[in-house]
């Protein structure tokens, strides 16, 4: 319980002290494109080899029939990517895409100086670029551009939280090691994630108040998440109910390899810039294979 409540913690102070720091601080888009990479490869990594391996293992200690493990595999795997699809193409479409009349400086880095950005306001001189200042009617635009966004965002946070809640019930003596893989590959993601986030609200023009409070509904929506569906487990007795936490791990799993292979995807244009091939898929594989030495070393069978 004592680890569940300090990982959660530090999800949500390691997201929104990232989100924070395009506020003031100019960042390399090299080092993020790099870092989403691994993080791509850590989700994928954490699905295939970690996640869906131990829920189908907690499916098998609950001494199902074969062709009953078979189909709650096959089901858990489609009902976790298809809920994600659903989220994405039709709750929350327009989550992942920057409106087309905003452009960031076409740099090396990524700059945004929010204290700056006031004083041009105040003053009426032009604005930096890199951060658009809107007022009136521009800002309402701004405010109902930014919804869509969070919203999308706050969706996949909670599915991470799930993921790490239900980690902790895997029913078996590696359960730590299971959440620690977990944790690493969601606070990884998480991570260039709300760095997306507030650069994306700050070119939009929405101000700076207003980018903190998008970002703290971001931050602490997996931690939220990760202890309420420990509790909902908890509650309702997973531990005799193993093939629960089987099949909830499996759906967790599915959602990981929809952000991973359709939110993420390795071939993306827009990188190719920034990164080479080789260099792209020698991040994603290291990315990979971190999960699966990480739970390798914890297990005992």
């Amino acid at each position: 319980m004592i680890a569940l409540l300090v990982m959660s913690a530090l999800l949500g102070a390691s997201s929104f002290a990232c989100g924070i720091l395009p506020l003031s601080f100019a960042l390399s888009k090299s080092h993020l494109t790099r870092l989403t990479t691994i993080g791509t490869g850590l989700l994928l990594g954490t699905s295939l080899g970690v996640i869906i391996p131990e829920g189908v293992e907690a499916l098998l200690e609950a001494n199902l029939e074969p062709h009953q493990v078979t189909r709650r595999v096959a089901l858990s795997l489609l009902f976790g990517f298809i809920t994600m699809l659903i989220v994405e193409q039709l709750v929350a479409k327009h989550s992942h895409s920057m409106p087309s009349d905003i452009s960031l400086h076409a740099t090396s880095t990524v700059e945004f100086d929010a204290e700056l950005g006031d004083l041009e306001a105040e003053q009426g001189s032009g604005t930096r670029p890199g951060y658009v200042q809107v007022d009136g009617p521009a800002q309402y635009v701004a405010k109902s551009k930014a919804f869509p966004l969070t919203l999308g965002l706050i969706i996949h946070s909670v599915a991470d939280g799930l993921a790490l809640g239900v980690s902790f019930f895997s029913g078996s003596a590696e359960t730590s090691n299971l959440s620690l893989i977990v944790f690493l590959a969601i606070i990884v993601h998480k991570a260039p994630t709300s760095l997306a986030l507030t650069t994306s609200l700050l070119a939009m023009g929405l101000p700076r108040a207003d980018c903190k409070k998008h970002l703290v509904a971001f931050a602490s929506t997996t931690p939220i998440a990760t202890i309420a569906a420990y509790f909902f487990l908890d509650f309702f007795g997973s531990v005799e109910h193993t093939d629960w936490t089987g099949v909830a791990l499996l759906g967790s799993g599915g959602t990981f390899l929809y952000v991973a292979t359709v939110l993420q995807p390795v071939s993306e244009n827009s990188q190719e810039q920034e990164m080479k091939n080789t260099t792209r898929v020698a991040f994603i594989s290291l990315g990979m294979i971190i999960p699966f030495i990480l739970g390798s070393l914890g297990h005992g069978h």
